[in-house]
């Protein structure tokens, strides 16, 4: 049984965002995807794996979908307050700016797979400032699983969770635990691994947790952001594991 629950945009962020920073002191980190989220993190990632269900240890590339968030000021009905808008809603803030604006990169990657393995997939979300694509502010906890695509509808399944931690300049997996979360996937775009995009229209989390208790909790995307456009994950790249 699970219920529906109508959170609001800032919500649905901290749901999907546990950031580092625990305190009001925002901390940052020299971070830049391209050049911290490698072969060598990914090949890592497969090998320390704990999932029983991401059984696919060969994977040869990786493919990188994104999709984008930015908070800012919002003005609605005589107020100013925070807002969490998908980037093709830039022109809705406030053309003032108040500052401690905030960008939030969700990226999904998906490996290839051999034989009748399913795909692996890696999901999570860096926070950083606006514009500044070297500087982190927080990082989401990492989310591996598999592709699944049942007749029923496709989706992404992880069941194991794990934080990351810099050695000097190399992030590594570390904190592994596991966890159940569906995402569930739009019949309307992809869901391969060659897709050229892919849209989560829904989050399931099966376990106990602060906000359903017991119950199962599953949060429509549409109905807490407001559009169909957010949470569509892009190809943007392919990153090679091994010639």
């Amino acid at each position: 049984m699970s219920i529906m629950l109508k959170l609001s945009s800032s919500k649905l962020i901290i749901f999907l965002l546990a950031t580092l920073s625990t305190s009001c002191t925002i901390r940052k980190h020299p971070f830049n995807f391209n050049k911290d989220i490698d072969k060598v993190f990914l090949q890592n990632v497969i090998s320390g794996s704990k999932s029983k269900l991401a059984t696919e240890k060969n994977a040869t590339s990786a493919r990188v979908y994104k999709a984008g968030f930015l908070q800012g000021w919002m003005e609605q009905n005589h107020f100013v307050d925070w807002a969490v808008l998908s980037k093709q809603r830039e022109n809705e803030f406030t053309s003032y700016d108040p500052g401690g604006k905030s960008e939030y990169d969700v990226y999904l990657i998906l490996f290839d797979a051999k034989s009748e393995n399913k795909n692996n997939f890696l999901f999570f979300t860096v926070q950083r400032p606006w514009l500044d694509t070297d500087t982190a502010t927080g990082f989401s906890p990492f989310y591996y699983g598999i592709l699944d695509r049942p007749a029923s509808g496709s989706y992404l399944l992880a069941d194991e969770t794990f934080r990351i931690t810099a050695n000097r300049t190399t992030y590594t997996p570390t904190k592994r635990k596991n966890n159940k979360l569906y995402f569930l996937l739009d019949k309307q775009y992809g869901s391969n691994f060659n897709s050229d995009s892919l849209r989560i229209e829904k989050v399931v989390l099966t376990q106990d947790n602060q906000l359903s208790g017991n119950k199962a909790l599953a949060i429509s995307v549409d109905d807490v952001l407001g559009d169909k456009v957010s949470l569509i994950m892009r190809y943007e790249d392919t990153i090679i594991l091994k010639p």
